[in-house]
């Protein structure tokens, strides 16, 4: 089967919180979901629409290639399904059990996590955003070491 790429002639609505409504060539598709086929590296290109049956329907290239209001439904549904809190300011952050533990201010409150193993849960990507992977396996971003505060980039610079 040929993969098929969404155009703005496609209409993309929300249904609920984590599905739409796909219109396009005069088919209907009812709650079909998004995934995100490289959610941490490039999160506003190659989407996926798929069905109930978890088939895909049609891909995303880029947000560019929808009308603004598709586009701004791909997104909303994504805001809750791909949470990741991004923290704004670290408190703490040692490493005397050798697990490191982290306490910070996210843009979703504040929160304590620990690290199990440093190399591997937190990854650094161009050019200085840090997604850090907690125990439970929760995700938090560091959109820009460079904006973090002096205390803040200390406290966790010694570890990436």
């Amino acid at each position: 089967m040929e993969r098929i790429y969404l155009d703005k002639s496609a209409v993309i609505t929300i249904t609920d919180v984590y599905t739409v409504r796909l219109e396009m060539n005069g088919e209907v598709w009812e709650n079909a979901e998004l995934r995100r086929l490289f959610p941490i590296s490039d999160r506003d290109h190659w989407i996926s629409v798929i069905d109930k049956g978890e088939k895909e329907i049609a891909v995303i290239k880029s947000y560019s290639d929808l009308t603004e209001e598709s586009a701004a439904a791909v997104k909303a549904c994504f805001n809750d399904y791909y949470l990741i809190p991004k923290i704004l300011k670290i408190t703490e952050c040692n490493d005397k059990t050798g697990m490191l533990k982290i306490s910070a201010e996210t843009d979703h409150g504040h929160t304590s996590f620990r690290v199990r193993n440093r190399h591997n849960d937190m990854k650094i990507y161009d050019p200085d955003r840090v997604i850090i992977r907690d125990s439970d396996d929760n995700r938090y971003e560091i959109e820009s070491l460079g904006a973090l505060d002096k205390k803040s980039w200390l406290l966790i610079a010694s570890f990436l």
